[in-house]
């Protein structure tokens, strides 16, 4: 079996592994980051989505930290409004039932606006919002429901541009390579076993990050956890996430947390394929 060292292994290549990698590798941290996905299928449902963002920002200077080049006329023509950090806690708190940590909650709140300013620089652009989350009102521009922000090119434009920020800063992607189990001594995890090209391979570091989804795709988990029938519904992202990240660590001691017996789902169309399609997105 092939053994091999880094300082940080990170599993998934969605928008939160790969912001993850390029955060480790901006503090001097060797990386290498495993997705199970090849790589025409890789992003994990960041790839699938729209690109929606909630960033809080309190006037439109605060708004142009993110989104620089608006123009003079949508200055003039549009009611951006504002969608302060209070929004924010109070809308995640509510659509959660209060179930969401309070303290994870103000940490997301806090740096979103900071992070949405650290996104843009690796790369990512960002866009008003109009498609979805803007009706014209006495000739303006209103936004509603918070996600007035989106990524140029969605999901799949979003993925490109942090794949190209990972690729610059010598970030490593192992596509079509799943993580199987942790490493672990005593209390410390030390690493992963992973597959690739039909090897097993022992991955060591001093950090290992699980940024590889939930189990939806995984039709025996759905089941078990949802109920009866989920084992029929529809997928509308990747068909990898398999819950691989949860499973290793309930593996090796980790303690389950949150809510298993719900999930977000929408409606959509009988005769869509069982997983996600990038040539539909979401529009199902």
């Amino acid at each position: 079996m092939e053994k091999e060292d880094t300082d940080v292994i990170v599993i998934g290549a969605g928008n939160a592994a790969l912001c993850a990698a390029l955060a480790a590798r901006e503090n001097g941290a060797s990386v290498i980051v495993l997705e199970a996905a090849p790589e025409n299928e890789s992003g994990g449902n960041s790839r699938y989505t729209a690109g929606l963002f909630r960033i809080p920002y309190a006037n439109i200077e605060e708004l142009e930290q993110i989104i620089p080049d608006l123009s003079e006329e949508e200055k003039t023509d549009v009611d951006f409004g504002s969608y302060t950090r209070d929004q924010f806690f109070d809308d995640m708190a509510r659509v959660t039932q209060y179930r969401a940590n309070p303290d994870l909650l103000e940490i997301m709140v806090d740096r979103a606006h900071e992070t949405g300013i650290w996104m843009r620089s690796h790369g990512v652009r960002f866009l008003p919002a109009y498609g979805r989350q803007a009706f014209k009102v006495d000739g303006k521009f209103k936004f509603w429901g918070g996600a007035h922000i989106e990524a140029t090119g969605g999901g799949p434009g979003l993925i490109g541009s942090l794949m190209g920020a990972a690729k610059s800063n010598n970030i490593e992607i192992r596509f079509g390579t799943p993580a199987n189990a942790l490493i672990t001594e005593g209390n410390q995890v030390e690493g992963v076993v992973c597959r690739t090209l039909g090897k097993t391979q022992n991955l060591f570091a001093k950090t290992v990050i699980l940024a590889c989804g939930g189990f939806e795709a995984n039709s025996e988990w759905r089941t078990r956890c949802l109920g009866p029938g989920w084992d029929l519904a529809k997928v509308r992202g990747t068909r990898f996430n398999m819950g691989d990240g949860i499973r290793m660590a309930l593996d090796i001691g980790a303690m389950p947390y949150g809510n298993w017996s719900g999930a977000h789902s929408v409606g959509w169309d009988r005769n869509a394929p069982e997983f996600g399609d990038l040539a539909v997105g979401d529009n199902f």
